[in-house]
């Protein structure tokens, strides 16, 4: 789903889940902990302080760091160990090789829950990392997860993840292979998005407005993905001799879907 911050949060449903031997309904301010404040980190504690949880991030990417402690009173910045220390619950934002060499020597504790940003590596790794402390899931945040409603991928399913993002839409993944399937396929984001520029920018050369041609195909893509699964919509626009078909069998002649494929198979 592509968003454009025109929707609403959805309420949090009405549940409670399990944690350090005590339950914490979704009204509980949790202890939350950033190791890691790159992209991905600083969206999540974005969309995470405004709910009231008491988070400490590392001092690791400093300035997105000391932007979040001073947008929100309830972010503080401190040491990776100190991070490790006061949260209950731990996010991972590092890079594969800065974990493998940074987790082993911070101390975590028994009923610590740790979620994952690192796709690349295995979650059964960062258990042996991190032990005794449980590492709970990976998950896949999207950097609009700061602004508006966001879809996030999840291994396996939680409902800690699930909790802590209540206002998101969380795709639990369940296989090893679901998710590494979805890994790759998401980024498909990155070329639409360029595509987007593209048309764009040509439209921009043959005369229209810049700002306007982004605002106008951005909303465009939204509210038609929004409102329709795929096969239907395609259908959709594919009447013979309009504009969308005669594009997409351009682009089927140059065999641009079938490299879409390839370089999906390359990741």
């Amino acid at each position: 789903m592509i968003a454009l911050n025109i929707q609403s949060p959805r309420p949090h449903p009405a549940r409670a889940f399990f944690h350090s031997e005590h339950i914490l309904t979704r009204n509980s301010h949790m202890k939350i902990g950033f190791l890691g404040t790159g992209t991905i980190a600083t969206a999540v504690v974005q969309a995470l302080a405004p709910l009231g949880h008491q988070i400490t991030v590392s001092e690791r990417s400093a300035a997105n760091a000391a932007m979040l402690n001073a947008a929100y009173e309830n972010v503080v910045v401190a040491s990776n160990a100190d991070v490790a220390a006061a949260a209950d619950v731990l996010f991972l934002g590092l890079m594969p090789d800065i974990a493998r060499e940074l987790l082993p020597a911070l101390t975590f504790r028994e009923g610590q829950r740790v979620i994952s940003f690192i796709a690349d590596l295995p979650l059964s790794e960062v258990q042996s990392l991190i032990g005794p402390a449980t590492a709970e899931s990976l998950v896949l945040p999207f950097p609009a997860i700061a602004q508006t409603r966001s879809p996030l991928i999840a291994f396996p399913q939680s409902d800690l993840v699930s909790d802590i993002f209540a206002t998101h839409d969380v795709f639990n993944m369940k296989t090893e292979a679901e998710f590494r399937a979805m890994l790759s396929a998401q980024a498909v984001l990155s070329p639409v998005v360029q595509m987007l520029l593209t048309a764009s920018d040509w439209a921009a050369d043959k005369g229209a407005e810049a700002t306007k041609a982004q605002d106008f195909l951005r909303s465009l893509i939204a509210a038609n993905l929004s409102a329709s699964p795929l096969t239907p919509l395609l259908q959709s626009l594919s009447t013979e001799g309009g504009y969308n078909a005669r594009l997409h069998a351009h682009m089927d002649k140059a065999d641009s879907f079938n490299d879409l494929k390839s370089g999906l198979d390359a990741l």
